[in-house]
């Protein structure tokens, strides 16, 4: 099985006309944007990036990544796709099948994203994924507390899906 391991670099508070700022002008309304970056067994899951190779916006992959961490906790046969469709961006399926879990980047439902046959049911452990999110989000939510501790909290109960839903 594939290590998983799930990074974010270069994070900036996106203006409302989409100029780059530190996260020290955060604002509780303000888009996060950076490098994802999503490694199986050392390597990057490919097409993730809106502006770039990797670039995302973690508003979007905050929610996306919660609710597969969410399928996974619920049953031990699951399945997410996340098909946002924008830019032409294939799909991103993760599937749970008991203590097995696969990544595949699938055609797109509603844009021309392709799926790419390198990506398919690349085998990794839920359990894995589970902590590692849990990880990620640590470091995230630890990288906001220390650029813009002013706002960090309006920020998450406004933008973090636990803090939402519970």
């Amino acid at each position: 099985m594939n290590e998983i391991r799930i990074l974010h670099e270069g994070l900036a508070a996106l203006s409302e006309d989409s100029e780059r700022l530190p996260l020290s002008e955060l604002t509780p309304d303000s888009h996060i944007h950076g490098e994802l970056m999503l490694q199986f067994g050392g390597r990057i899951v490919p097409w993730l990036g809106f502006f770039g190779a990797y670039d995302v916006c973690f508003n979007s992959w905050l929610e996306e990544l919660w609710s597969v961490a969410q399928a996974f906790e619920l049953a031990s046969n699951a399945k997410y796709i996340f098909d946002e469709g924008e830019q032409g961006q294939p799909a991103f399926v993760f599937e749970r099948d008991r203590d097995r879990a696969f990544f595949s980047i699938a055609d797109a439902e509603f844009s021309a994203g392709q799926a790419d046959p390198e990506w398919q049911r690349v085998e990794f452990s839920p359990i894995e994924f589970l902590a590692e999110h849990t990880r990620f989000r640590a470091s995230f939510f630890d990288k906001l507390r220390d650029e813009a501790p002013q706002v960090v909290d309006q920020w998450i109960s406004q933008h973090d899906p636990k803090s939402r839903n519970g």
